[in-house]
């Protein structure tokens, strides 16, 4: 946007009558004391976004002379397009051009009708409108929206590269991305200052770095083009966030000391680890027992005892994954057994949740891009809804390894898995991966959706944190589109957002999410063609 001196931060009435305005609260000394009702005042979203070009070049035209004025016109042209008509009135006498005069009309009609913005305040712009705003988990308060739009460096320099990025991805701009990287750069080294400056176990000291951190990680899943190594990069900007959190808890003045802050940013390092088969550090479980603390007698320490379950469920992913590239005999009744009991863990889980963060089914007779089978969720706050699809995936990727477990062992299984056993497998597959599509957009709002018709379906943020979540989302819905024996309107919705989600705001972990969707269809179309039997021509033979 172009700016035309400094920005009138007075309410609207004052702006428009040109008096000076004190902006006090509730309402301006200038409104009360003739008797009307204060506007209010701008806040600094609308502060740093607003366009002010046509002032600009109305500025330049009136001290350099406005197209279309006499000094614009050649008096000699002027009076060949009109000599087929004769004016009943005489003609003026021409008027020289004096040099001053002929310099502004030459730069009058060069003057551009308007001036673009440049390539920082495009980025920015982008990345506000795509992944700041018009999301459930936008900025809803002048204070959360000052962390963003205030005049910290590190934060106005990750956004531009995040929207940078995501533009040259869509643009195909080299030099865009590599203006991106920069910002990044320096972004980060930034980043680093801040938090070095910081006040030490100060709450508040630590708010904006945390912002900062979080929007780096980011970055990685918008400019990664392969989805394994962007989320590892991804995940120790996030690991950086827990330690700098974890440094003061507990927090005073917020509920539960701050706990479920951090929470939500250990649940977004299972899926780093579990892509990367990188184990958990120690820290992290160190962090998830002073949360337990923090929670202790609260319906919501459900949700550490979900973490934890997740923690047990990957160490026994990795160990089973080991096992079964060595050399030894498996213990497949182990293996059996050791899942079952993870799975009744999840079950007795997935009471409590119920209890913790109830939801609500809803669904519509209208078809809609936005909604899967024309359902979604009702939730009473994003924080609920992201805890519900952290357990889901945790309980599709258990379901998929007892059912594959079944498939490699169909002689052992029947020890273990009884025929009934076998189809509530597949029908709790089912249910999970239907109810990930179905609390999309509790998560994230369509672009088919109107701002009324998307507050309808999105359950309320309180982190201001924008797309933050979104990336987690996308792998959520990977997974539940691909999951074993699902319809294959699973895998065609699921694939449709990550398309629509990469077209929308550039960022190539969707698409490398649709691509890993690619290859899983078609290996399974495959393993359908070799299962096939041959059938032989009889007049062949």
């Amino acid at each position: 946007m172009v700016y035309c001196g400094k920005a009138s931060q007075g309410c609207q009435s004052c702006r428009g009558r040109r008096i000076k305005c004190d902006r006090k609260q509730p309402g301006c000394s200038q409104c009360m004391r003739v008797g009307k009702k204060c506007p209010g005042y701008r806040d600094q979203l609308s502060l740093m976004f607003r366009d002010e070009s046509s002032k600009v070049i109305q500025k330049a035209h009136a001290q350099w002379g406005a197209p279309g004025s006499p000094v614009d016109n050649d008096p000699e042209s002027s009076t060949s397009q009109s000599s087929g008509r004769q004016s009943p009135y005489p003609a003026a006498r021409p008027v020289p051009l004096t040099p001053s005069v002929a310099a502004r009309a030459l730069v009058a009609s060069r003057m551009p009708r308007r001036v673009e913005p440049n390539l920082d305040q495009r980025g920015l712009n982008f990345y506000v409108q795509r992944y700041l705003l018009n999301h459930p988990d936008s900025p809803r308060t002048p204070e959360v929206m000052d962390l963003y739009l205030g005049d910290e460096d590190a934060m106005k320099n990750v956004m531009i590269a995040v929207g940078l990025a995501g533009m040259s991805n869509l643009l195909g701009n080299k030099s865009m991305n590599l203006a991106a990287r920069a910002k990044y750069v320096t972004a980060l080294k930034q980043t680093g200052q801040l938090i070095a400056a910081s006040a030490p176990r100060d709450p508040r000291a630590i708010v904006k770095p945390l912002r900062s951190i979080v929007t780096l990680a980011l970055f990685e899943v918008v400019q990664g083009r392969a989805s394994k190594a962007s989320t590892g990069s991804a995940n120790i900007h996030i690991l950086g966030a827990v330690a700098l959190a974890r440094s003061v808890l507990p927090m005073p003045h917020s509920p539960n000391g701050g706990a479920r802050g951090v929470l939500q940013l250990m649940f977004s390092m299972f899926i780093p680890s579990q892509m990367t088969e990188t184990p958990l550090p120690t820290g992290f479980f160190e962090c998830l027992n002073l949360c337990k603390t923090l929670l202790q007698d609260c319906p919501e320490s459900c949700a550490v005892d979900l973490a934890f379950a997740i923690c047990r469920l990957l160490e026994f992913l990795f160990a089973a994954d080991q096992a079964n590239s060595s050399s030894d005999k498996l213990d497949i009744g182990g293996l059996f057994q050791q899942s079952l009991e993870i799975e009744a863990v999840f079950d007795h889980i997935e009471q409590r949740l119920q209890v913790a963060y109830p939801f609500v089914v809803y669904e519509t007779g209208l078809p809609s891009p936005a909604l899967f089978r024309g359902k979604w969720h009702g939730y009473s706050e994003i924080w609920g809804a992201r805890i519900w699809n952290h357990f889901r995936w945790a309980r599709l990727l258990l379901g998929e390894y007892i059912i594959n477990l079944i498939i490699s062992n169909p002689s052992s299984s029947i020890r273990y898995i009884t025929p009934s056993r076998k189809v509530y497998c597949y029908s709790t597959i089912e249910r999970i991966a239907e109810d990930i599509l179905v609390s999309t957009p509790s998560h994230w709002n369509h672009p088919v959706l109107d701002k009324n018709t998307a507050k309808g379906y999105e359950a309320p943020g309180q982190g201001g944190a924008g797309a933050a979540g979104l990336p987690t989302l996308l792998w959520h819905l990977r997974v539940a589109g691909c999951a074993p024996n699902v319809p294959p309107d699973f895998w065609d919705w699921s694939y449709d957002i990550l398309q629509v989600v990469w077209k929308n705001m550039g960022m190539q972990h969707g698409q490398a999410l649709a691509e890993v969707m690619e290859e899983h269809k078609k290996s399974l179309q495959k393993k359908i063609v070799s299962r096939s039997p041959i059938i032989s021509n009889p007049a062949i033979s």
